[in-house]
């Protein structure tokens, strides 16, 4: 079987706030909208990557947010400069969760807060 990656699906608590800011704050580009069974879907391009972003349906149970839960938690991110890209976020009002650290030779990493209860995690490598 062969398979290639072709979207992460975030469940938003307000889908179009989550678009702003990964195309604002993370420099994504919008590239569709589109509904499925009555619900909205946002896709943005980030890095390379597709996110799909939607609300819940109708009727459906949503925990709240907040604190570890099982699923993706997590999106990583590769980028040249970690100290200049820290600053840039910070410079636009994202909150820096952890880091900059240095977890092993050749690989510094820090971690921020995007909505949804989504941690961005950034990850230079040399």
């Amino acid at each position: 079987m062969q398979l290639s990656l072709d979207h992460v699906h975030v469940r938003c608590q307000d889908p179009e706030a989550a678009l702003a800011f990964y195309v604002n704050v993370m420099g994504g580009q919008e590239v569709g909208r589109s509904e499925s069974l009555g619900m909205p879907i946002f896709r943005v391009e980030v890095g390379g990557a597709v996110l799909s972003l939607s609300p819940k349906r109708q009727g459906d149970q949503v925990s709240p947010l907040g604190g570890l839960h099982y699923g993706a938690y997590q999106i990583g991110f590769t980028v040249p400069d970690l100290s200049k890209a820290v600053a840039e976020l910070k410079s636009k009002g994202v909150e820096l969760k952890r880091g900059p650290v240095d977890v092993r030779p050749g690989l510094r990493v820090a971690f921020v807060q995007a909505p949804d209860d989504v941690e961005i995690e950034l990850m230079e490598l040399s």
